[in-house]
């Protein structure tokens, strides 16, 4: 069995048997080799990984960026493709001297559908970026029935015509009130409505500029 005193003295390594300095030695080595993953080779591993992580990434944006580049030219043919038929619909929107008629059309839906026009005027026309809105505010009186169809009067119109804000509350006329808000001779109860209806035309280059 050996002499384990002989390892006592660790100020006189060099005294020590062959299988101690050798021991001694492998264990230093071993501390060096971990001290030196630990406060190197463990960051420059870290700094790797961090560079392959950046470089698939950049990878990927290269691939987005060719496929980009690749079809430039055919999204501007679609881009140039899309405006020519965007300002084609603009195009066919109506011009501000074919304006005027919209009312007498919004007078003839309301004869058809048998309800009361008592007042329809254009209120301020709202540029927008590609045309004119021209709104024109409607009060009437009708039945339900008769309100209905003159909004599907209004709908069904050549040109393109929208309706917002309704409001539809009992008649207060004065036959209304004489009847108690009673129906009318139709057995209809006569209602007040309210209706925001926008028209649209097309800006021309006189007012663009």
């Amino acid at each position: 069995m050996a002499d384990l005193s002989q390892y006592q003295d660790f100020n006189n390594i060099g005294s020590w048997p062959l299988p101690g300095k050798i021991f001694v030695i492998v264990a230093v080595m071993l501390v060096v080799l971990g001290l030196g993953y630990y406060f190197d080779t463990n960051d420059q591993i870290s700094a790797l990984e961090s560079a392959q992580t950046k470089e698939t990434q950049l990878i990927e944006e290269f691939k987005t960026k060719y496929k980009k580049a690749a079809n430039l030219q055919a999204y501007r043919d679609q881009m140039a493709e899309m405006q020519e038929t965007f300002k084609g619909l603009l195009q066919q929107l109506p011009r501000n001297t074919e304006i005027p008629g919209l009312l007498d059309e919004i007078s003839y839906a309301a004869t058809g559908a048998g309800v009361e026009l008592l007042s329809h005027k254009y209120l301020d026309e709202i540029k927008q970026e590609f045309y004119i809105e021209k709104p024109i505010q409607i009060l009437a009186t009708g039945s339900y029935h008769q309100i209905a169809d003159f909004v599907s009067r209004i709908s069904g119109l050549p040109r393109i015509v929208t309706l917002h804000d309704f409001k539809i509350e009992p008649a207060r006329s004065a036959a209304n009130n004489r009847r108690g808000g009673q129906p009318d001779s139709e057995g209809a109860e006569r209602l007040s409505f309210s209706v925001l209806a926008k028209t649209y035309r097309y800006e021309s280059e006189d007012e663009q500029q």
